[in-house]
């Protein structure tokens, strides 16, 4: 999935397309239920991986760090506007391709709101959103394992990849498993 998302970034800025990258960042005294600290500032676990570090410096890519599952909700800023709506809007961006870590949460979340948002007429000129499935994955809970862990469930990746990209496509969302880029699209 790094790979995949690493060719598609490298496609879009190739194209001078825009790229926003959401970042799961939290702090360590504000812990995000049900899930245990993860992405904690300081660890390294908040930062891009290595193969996409090179977004930090490219001008078509927006990094924007959030504290909760939903990029969308993620997005507002102290004064109440939101850095997701206002990146659609100034970039006129008709269509989204969501790809990202995990399929059935943060994936799942920001499909489900883009899609809730532009019914709603909040997210113009927004049209479609795509999720690449091959540049989506989640993690896996083994039963024993997650019986371990306070309040934890069992997550199966397998099963629990293909729900988040199954509940993507029932509430609106086109779920694709190969992108292909026109060289006229330059």
């Amino acid at each position: 999935m790094v790979n995949q998302t690493d060719h598609l970034a490298k496609q879009f800025s190739a194209r001078s397309w825009p790229i926003l990258a959401t970042l799961d960042t939290h702090e360590i005294d504000k812990p995000e239920h049900p899930f245990p600290p993860h992405c904690i500032v300081g660890t390294g676990e908040e930062n891009l991986v290595p193969e996409l570090a090179w977004l930090e410096n490219d001008p078509n890519a927006t990094l924007m760090r959030k504290d909760c599952i939903n990029p969308f909700v993620g997005a507002i800023r102290d004064d109440g506007s939101n850095l997701f709506i206002d990146w659609i809007r100034d970039n006129k961006i008709q269509q989204i391709l969501v790809v990202g870590i995990c399929t059935d949460i943060c994936v799942l979340d920001l499909v489900v709101t883009a899609l809730s948002a532009r019914n709603h007429g909040i997210l113009k000129p927004l049209e479609d959103v795509f999720v690449y499935s091959e540049g989506c994955a989640t993690y896996d809970l083994p039963n024993d394992v997650a019986k371990t862990i306070p309040k934890a469930l069992p997550h199966p990746q397998g099963l629990t990849h293909y729900m988040g990209l199954y509940f993507a496509k029932s509430r609106g969302g086109h779920v694709v498993n190969k992108v292909t880029f026109s060289e006229s699209a330059q």
